[in-house]
Formats: structure tokens, C-alpha cells, sequence
């Protein structure tokens, strides 16, 4: 075919038409069919710019373009542009570039590419990796008002509570000198009815310089609401209108009760993955090392074969709720022959990954990831060797580096991250890693006098468990300068795992042949609302509010029959842990097969089903975020 002249922004380029018609669609159908272009020279374009046109020229010219050159911004023009002309290779290659390209910090932005140029499969991977990176989000990632609503609201948000979404609402009004009005717009994104005692006190911390704000007077409701018969609920509001509005005033409880009413309750479910090992009853022949599966509606079940029974001393640890990884292992104890590679298993594709890597030699170590770095610490090497040594592998890159010998060489070290920090429990205290960038190091944290087998983060707090002792211990890294017990649980405890609002601890009967296996459950809450022994009891008391919180209680609420002022009288502000509750057990031996939990091995967090892409927001974010057209 002849040259065509495609005006373009007023600069005109000399193209083939063979060459348009074999990438574009658009252009085919244009110079095959009844079209008045088909018989003109010059054909103008309104549509698409000059300098992009260029790029897309170039690309079908050559057919290639390495989109790493081009920023976000420039990629999206580019998709805009083989969206209109139907460029169906280059949206297919655009859409693959820009899911590898998802990170923390442009996940909005490729979401934003995506639903602008039709790409309903990236949108949906960019808005999931947002949904489920909450703990790694900063403010300054969500442009907007509108899609911190919609981020903050959604029902599959990974937030372990619902304080830390209120923060992060609320440090980016800070950010963005909003005013106060959006504190009701950050309090409707919650699930009111999920409000524990220490939401609230955060919540009432965060709000102390809004003493007069129609916010804080809703929080203090909540709190009221909180400390009655059925908890935060609609009825609850409906049942006790009046003694609420002679409290509060009608205003107060009309807000209180439209947030309640049209907040959104969370699910996203979260499955605990253990490793067990199974023994055949009748000849005692170990079978394969499974991981196991619990989820309240579930239970426990088998969920996969990972290794025969040969290898031992291998582990694993959840990186992100997607993806386990495994490392380690000898092939037979003292062959010396070891698993050296990365082996990842993502739970979106249902499939094993081998990175092709070889680390040091090790076995039974101790893991934790931050981000995209798996720490592997301690453990044993060839020749029967305890190490002292550790590496940090790049699960990204795949590439590992050396880091600081920690103090004690040892054999199954108990380690966690908490706050992008790792910490490891050895013989005797509990240590932090530190990397300046120039020198790293591992510096005590906290004493311990005792060798914990498992540490967990939750909350504000480190928890951990010994396997021979049935009590719970925690300590609040940068403040606490040793260990505590809190409380204990029904039987000896194997494993825990941190699922957001609960620690779900794995304990085990030791009985010979008739061993049982149990969850139980830890909220970290000091009381139950439910019972009557604590039905009355507050949820901050007056120095927390007035001091912490730096305001004054409310003229309108100090009255001595104000259930809120007895709340803040009643309360002692002594923390007494509630002994962990039996959620769930099972014999460990089932159909001739007995299971027990690899309690070195380690356990984790997952989401199994990936969550939908929603975008319908309530009626109450419709109507108050038509003032905040401007961001």
C-alpha cells in the first residue's frame, strides 16, 4: 500500500498503510472498508497527541518498545492512544508491563491506567495488591479524598484493626489540612460494629485537640454504645435513643446512628497455613510433611503434600497474604545434603515457583520477612554446626547478602517482624536487628530468662510462647525492658498466628496415643462486654482522656448519672488479660493417620480467595464527599 498523511496536532507523519493496517484495527478497518480516508491523502486526528503518536509510529516501524523508558504518567498516554487505535499486541504488552511495575507507591496510579484504558484484569491486581499492602500504605500513596474513602471503606482492606485505618484517615487529613469534617468521613469508613476497647482509646487519643468537634462527640457515643448489652449496633442505638439524646444531644445521636446503620462490615477471611507431620499409626511409617489450613468456618484440614518425609528441619513463612515461601532442609539427618533453593508457592495462580538460587548450607533456621527480604537466621550448617550466621535473600531480585552474627549461636531461633523491624529470640533476651546502611547489628531489646519457641506481633506488642509452659508473654518493643506473662492457655502451646483482630494459638494435649489438637483464641482485650461483671466498665478513664488525649471531658456529659462520666470513673486502667478461649479441637489421630504440629517449622497468615473488585461507596460517603470535588 501507498504512504498515507496522518495529521496529528498539526505535525504530519508519512506512514504506510500496510504498516498501520497490520497493528491497528482501527486503521485496517478505516482503509479496508466504505470510509471517506480511505481516499484521502491527509487525514487528521484530533484525538491523540503528536509526541505519543511518535512513540506508537516508532513501536509498529520496528515492532518493539521497552516501556521501562517511559514514566507512569507517558505509559498511560501510550495506553490511551493503543486503546483508541486498537492496538491489540501493545495493550497486551502495556497491561503485562505495568503489573510487574505494581508497587506500594504507584499501585493507585496503574488501578487509575487501567480503568481508563479498559484494562479490568490489571485494575483488579493493582486494587488487590492495595487491599492487602495496607500495613506497608503511607498516606501520601492516596491522592485523593475520594479514593482514601473508597480505599479505607472497602470491605476487603488488610487492617489488622480498625484504630490503625482511623489513623491513617486521619494522618492524611493532617497532610492534606482537610479541617474536621473529614473526621466523619474517616469514621464512616470503619466497621463501627467491630470497635474494640483499645480502637476506641486510640480513636479518643487521636481526636484530643477536636474536644468541640462533632466527631469526638460521636466516638465518646460509641463508647457508650460499646458498654451495652448487644455492643455498637443499630437496635442497640434504637433501644436506648433516649437516654443517648438526654447524654448527647439528638444532632449526636442522628450522626451516630447513620454511621452505624451504613457501615460496612469487613470480609476478608484470613487462613492460617500449619505444618504438620503424619505418622502411619499401624507400622509407624512417617508420611509426607503437609500444611494444614484453619479458618473459623472451616476448621482444620489438610490442605497440601509440601515434602516427603526425608527432608527435615526446613521452613516456612508467609510473604504477604499471597505467597509462602520455603527454604532449607537436610535430605536425611547427616547426609549433608541440603535444599539450597527458594521455593515460593502463590496462592492467586495455585502454583510452586523454584528461583533456581543456591543459599548457604542450613537447616531448622529462624525466618522473618519485611517487605521483599526474607531474613534467614541461625539454624544448623554442614557438619552438625550451630550457626550464628544469618543472610538476607531479596525475594524480588533473588540475590542474598550477609548480614550481623547475632549473639548466641542457635538452633531454631524464634524470630517476627514487627514495625518493618526483625526481632529473634534467643537463650536468654530478645534482640533487634539495626542497619545504619553503613554497619549493622543486633541490639537487646528485651530480657527474656527463658528460650521462647515462637514470638508473634499483634497489636502494639510482641507475644510469645514456649513450648513447654502454657503461658502467654508479651513485651511493647521501645518501651518494656523485659518479658511478662499475661496470661495462660488451656494446654501447652505449638504455634500462633496473627489473623488482624485475634492471636489463634495452636496447642496440643501431650497423651500418649490420645493427644488433641486445639485453637484458641486471644483478643487482647482485658474484658467482655457480654458478661455481667463487666457490662459497665469503661473504656478510658479520666487521666488517658484528659492527659493522653489533651482535652476536657464535655460540659454536656460531666453530670454523675452520665453513663460516659461513669465510665471514666469506674475505669481502674489496669490491664487483665482474658484467659485465651477454646475455639475449636480435634483428635490428632484420624482414619489410622496421627498429626502433629512441626512447631519449628513455622506458620503463617494467607488469604486463599483473591477479593473482588468493588467500587460502589454508601450513601453517607456520596453525600459528604460532594464538598471535596477538589481532591
Amino acid at each position: 500500500m501507498e504512504d498515507v498523511s496522518l495529521n496529528i496536532q498539526g505535525e504530519i507523519f508519512k506512514v504506510k498503510k500496510d504498516t498501520l493496517c497490520e497493528h491497528s484495527d482501527y486503521f485496517r478497518a478505516m482503509f479496508s472498508g466504505h470510509y471517506v480516508e480511505n481516499n484521502q491523502q491527509e487525514i487528521t486526528i484530533d484525538v491523540l497527541e503528536a509526541e505519543i503518536f511518535k512513540i506508537i509510529v516508532q513501536y509498529m516501524q520496528i515492532g518493539l518498545i521497552n516501556l521501562y523508558e517511559y514514566d507512569l504518567s507517558t505509559i498511560r498516554d501510550i495506553a490511551v492512544a493503543a486503546n483508541f487505535l486498537q492496538i491489540t499486541e501493545l495493550m497486551k504488552q502495556i497491561e503485562y508491563t505495568l503489573e510487574l511495575q505494581i508497587t506500594d507507591s504507584n499501585w493507585v496510579e496503574i488501578m487509575e491506567i487501567a480503568e481508563s484504558s479498559t484494562y479490568h484484569k490489571l485494575e483488579h491486581v493493582a486494587a488487590v495488591h492495595g487491599l492487602l499492602s495496607f500495613t506497608n500504605m503511607k498516606p501520601e500513596y492516596i491522592p485523593s479524598m475520594h479514593k482514601l474513602a473508597w480505599y479505607l471503606s472497602n470491605p476487603y482492606l488488610n487492617a489488622e484493626n480498625e484504630s490503625d485505618i482511623f489513623k491513617f484517615g486521619f494522618d492524611w487529613m493532617i497532610n492534606n489540612e482537610t479541617g474536621a469534617d473529614a473526621l466523619l468521613i474517616i469514621l464512616s469508613c470503619l466497621d463501627l460494629t467491630k470497635l474494640t476497647t483499645y480502637d476506641l482509646k486510640r480513636i479518643l487519643d487521636l481526636l484530643g485537640d477536636y474536644v468541640n468537634s462533632l466527631a469526638i462527640k460521636v466516638v465518646q457515643c460509641l463508647c457508650v454504645l460499646h458498654g451495652y448489652p448487644g455492643g455498637i449496633s443499630p437496635v442497640t442505638l434504637k433501644n436506648n435513643r433516649q437516654k443517648l439524646t438526654e447524654e448527647f444531644t439528638m444532632r449526636v445521636w442522628t450522626e451516630t446512628y447513620k454511621l452505624v446503620d451504613e457501615c460496612k462490615p469487613r470480609k476478608l477471611v484470613y487462613t492460617c497455613i500449619v505444618p504438620m507431620w503424619q505418622l502411619q499409626e499401624s507400622n509407624h511409617r512417617p508420611l509426607p510433611h503437609c500444611l494444614y489450613t484453619y479458618n473459623d468456618g472451616e476448621g482444620l484440614s489438610k490442605w497440601m503434600e509440601l515434602t516427603d518425609s526425608v527432608l527435615w528441619g526446613w521452613n516456612i513463612i508467609t510473604w504477604g497474604l499471597t505467597k509462602i515461601v520455603m527454604v532449607c532442609g537436610e535430605y536425611d539427618r547427616g547426609s549433608g545434603k541440603f535444599m539450597r533453593d527458594v521455593r515460593v508457592y502463590d496462592t492467586v495462580q495455585n502454583e510452586w515457583t523454584s528461583h533456581g538460587v543456591e543459599l548457604p548450607h542450613r537447616r531448622h533456621a529462624g525466618l522473618a520477612v519485611v517487605g521483599n527480604s526474607l531474613f534467614i537466621v541461625g539454624g544448623v550448617g554442614g557438619h552438625r554446626i550451630v550457626l550464628n550466621t544469618g543472610i538476607v535473600y531479596d525475594l524480588k531480585e533473588r540475590t542474598y547478602r550477609k548480614i550481623a552474627k547475632i549473639p548466641d549461636a542457635i538452633q531454631s531461633p524464634a524470630l517476627c517482624s514487627h514495625k518493618n523491624k526483625v526481632y529473634a529470640a534467643l537463650q536468654n533476651n530478645i534482640y533487634r536487628y539495626d542497619d545504619s546502611g553503613e554497619t549493622d547489628q543486633w541490639v537487646t531489646s528485651v530480657a527474656t530468662k527463658i528460650r521462647l519457641s515462637c514470638i508473634r506481633p499483634f497489636k502494639d506488642y510482641i507475644y510469645g510462647i514456649q513450648g513447654y509452659f502454657s503461658h502467654l508473654y508479651r513485651f511493647q518493643p521501645g518501651v518494656d525492658e523485659r518479658m511478662e506473662i499475661i496470661t495462660y492457655f488451656s494446654n501447652l502451646p505449638m504455634t500462633m498466628c496473627n489473623i488482624g483482630n485475634r492471636l489463634l494459638v495452636f496447642t496440643q494435649t501431650i497423651h500418649g496415643h490420645s493427644d488433641i489438637l486445639f485453637v484458641e483464641e486471644y483478643t487482647g482485650e482485658g474484658t467482655d462486654r457480654d458478661s455481667e461483671e463487666t457490662k459497665e466498665k469503661p473504656l478510658v478513664n479520666t487521666t488517658l482522656f484528659c492527659q493522653g488525649g489533651g482535652s476536657e471531658i464535655p460540659n454536656e456529659i460531666q453530670g454523675e448519672t452520665s453513663a460516659y462520666n461513669r465510665f471514666l470513673k469506674e475505669y481502674k486502667g489496669d490491664f487483665l488479660a482474658d484467659k485465651p478461649k477454646v475455639i475449636y479441637k480435634q483428635k490428632s489421630s484420624q482414619e489410622g493417620v496421627e498429626i502433629k504440629v512441626i512447631d519449628v517449622a513455622g506458620s503463617g497468615v494467607i488469604v486463599l480467595s483473591t477479593p473482588p473488585l468493588l467500587k460502589d461507596m454508601s450513601d453517607y460517603h456520596r453525600r459528604h464527599l460532594s464538598q471535596y470535588t477538589y481532591l
